[in-house]
């Protein structure tokens, strides 16, 4: 009898000691996300997408394979917070948000930079498939208004691209200087 009491104590420890480590794990793994994303419109948050394109750039140079970024800002933005409110606003950025994650490739990286301004990170892309892409979202704006208060408005973007070759050096501040100059 007392075998099977000091057993069935043990046992008792042992789930809880399970179902604390399963909170934990899921409570880091929800830190891990705020940590990374954007709250309002769960794409990536700079900080995160810095070091995914560090990573990415230090890969795409090993393998000597070309890479570039865009930087994407909502046009007029501030009329829209203006004229409508922010929650207004607030709406637009999550619809652009999810016209450029919609309209990109798994492989790719997109981000909020904060603000209205947006930056996708393109591995394995020279200029011209970075361009191709940067014209691809801005006609996609274009043909998606957005449903603002009881009216549909037209919200367009301008779109910044940077790219470093196969064999040419660079780091993340180089393209995103680059690119906030084209924009």
């Amino acid at each position: 009898l007392l075998a099977l009491l000091t057993s069935f104590t043990i046992w008792q420890q042992y789930v809880k000691t399970v179902l604390v480590q399963r909170q934990l794990s899921a409570r880091n793994a929800e830190l891990l996300y705020l940590a990374q994303h954007d709250p309002l419109t769960g794409l990536y948050n700079r900080r995160h997408f810095a070091a995914e394109a560090k990573a990415e750039l230090a890969r795409a140079h090993r393998a000597h394979s070309p890479s570039s970024i865009l930087i994407a800002d909502i046009d007029f933005f501030k009329k829209v917070n203006d004229q409508y409110g922010h929650p207004a606003g607030d709406q637009v950025l999550k619809e652009v948000a999810n016209v450029l994650a919609s309209n990109v490739r798994a492989t790719d990286v997109v981000a909020r930079l904060g603000g209205e301004e947006f930056i996708v990170l393109m591995p394995h892309t020279s200029r011209e498939g970075a361009m191709a892409l940067a014209e691809k979202l801005r006609t996609s704006m274009d043909r998606h208004p957005m449903q603002v208060e009881e009216q549909l408005l037209a919200v367009t973007v301008s779109v910044g691209v940077s790219d470093l070759a196969a064999d040419q050096d660079g780091g993340f501040e180089d393209l995103y200087v680059a690119a906030d100059t084209a924009l």
